[in-house]
């Protein structure tokens, strides 16, 4: 069985109908110890803060940084 948040991030990315995540990858920069679950309470973190409208999307991320 897969803990809460795995399944809601597993659910947002890759739902039974509509559009799915097709290509991602997550850069976890220096550590390298992290879990399943944090990465999953994470994404669902930034999911749920991109669908409140508090995000910005990045056009040139390259520029950006």
């Amino acid at each position: 069985m897969m803990s809460p948040h795995l399944e809601r991030a597993a659910n947002s990315m890759f739902p039974a109908t509509g559009g799915r995540v097709a290509n991602v990858k997550f850069f976890l920069g220096s550590n390298r110890s992290v879990s399943a679950e944090q990465l999953a309470e994470q994404l669902n973190r930034a999911n749920s803060q991109v669908r409140a409208g508090l995000s910005a999307p990045v056009i040139n991320i390259d520029g950006e940084i």
